[in-house]
């Protein structure tokens, strides 16, 4: 799953990349950082972009996810909801981001899990 997943998802964020890439080569040959930190650098970076205004770059961010979600697997699916969208969500109201910077690029899916990370119908398949 990581390779699968950074690699959509970093392709969305260019400032995000070079940031990963440093952050990874801090790390030891054959023990890079796991999915979790992954996901944590990644939220940080777009609560930053989100705080800056810089709505733009992240707009293709969170089209991307949206794909991911339709596509993915149980599994994925899980990670993303709780591990990304929804503690993104949470760091984005600690950190004051507007709501109004971020909700118009959320698809539907996406919103759902934003909105209410922990609901049984979450997984949007209607």
């Amino acid at each position: 799953m990581r390779s699968f997943l950074q690699t959509s998802l970093i392709g969305t964020l260019p400032s995000f990349a070079t940031e990963w890439d440093a952050h990874r080569r801090a790390y030891p040959p054959g023990s890079p950082p796991g999915d979790g930190e992954f996901l944590a650098t990644l939220r940080s970076h777009v609560v930053h972009l989100l705080g800056e205004g810089r709505v733009a770059e992240t707009t293709r961010f969170f089209y991307t996810v949206e794909r991911l979600l339709s596509e993915a697997d149980p599994i994925l699916h899980d990670v993303l909801v709780r591990d990304l969208i929804g503690a993104l969500a949470t760091e984005c109201r600690l950190a004051a981001i507007d709501a109004r910077r971020v909700e118009p690029y959320l698809g539907d899916r996406t919103r759902l899990a934003w909105m209410n990370p922990s609901s049984e119908e979450r997984r949007g398949d209607n």
